[in-house]
């Protein structure tokens, strides 16, 4: 009775935390580093060096609507990976590399992939998976949203609420680089 409503009060507070970020937050989440099955090192503040959005997507290889949902994020990520950066860690402990790896190849995803370990990202996935985790530039928790997207589109969608209009790659944009004088002429080199 005690370890049943030790479970319920874990759940309730779980689904606390991610209803609250679920709709924005400001929750800095904490540097990781994993090992990729293709043998790189992915480490969180080094990725955010370069994209605008990385998205972190929990799961595990028994899941039907996890490999379901993959084909979709494979191609949203291939269309938007110079701004947006993916990694899927699995979060069931038994996921070795090597079932990782023949997965990975069977279903066709190019993105990093590894296990989630001693990460604590698998928290986010208490309440199922797939779960979404959305991480803005400044390394924030931007979204967290748990089920399988059913389209591409879904995907794009998601970007597109969190990805700036201009990317924060440059100091200036490619707009900001030419003003338009009063006779309505470009001119000059405006950052």
């Amino acid at each position: 009775m005690k370890k049943s409503m030790s479970v319920f009060l874990s759940l309730v507070f779980a689904l606390i935390c991610v209803s609250g970020l679920a709709a924005g937050s400001d929750m800095k989440l904490k540097d990781f580093t994993v090992k990729t099955i293709d043998g790189k090192d992915f480490t969180l503040s080094e990725v955010l060096k370069d994209h605008d959005l990385v998205i972190i997507n929990l799961w595990a290889t028994w899941c039907p609507p996890c490999k379901m949902e993959f084909p979709f994020l494979q191609e949203a990520w291939s269309k938007n990976k110079d701004r947006v950066a993916v990694i899927a860690l699995s979060v069931e402990p038994t996921d070795t590399e090597a079932k990782l790896r023949s997965y990975a190849g069977a279903v066709g995803l190019t993105f990093p992939i590894a296990n989630a370990g001693s990460t604590g990202l698998d928290s986010f996935a208490a309440s199922g998976i797939p779960t979404t985790v959305l991480v803005d530039r400044e390394g924030n928790v931007a979204s967290v949203e748990i089920g399988a997207k059913v389209s591409a589109q879904e995907f794009q969608d998601l970007f597109a609420q969190y990805l700036p209009e201009e990317s924060s790659h440059h100091p200036f944009s490619i707009k900001q680089a030419f003003i338009r004088r009063g006779d309505g002429e470009r001119s000059g080199f405006h950052p």
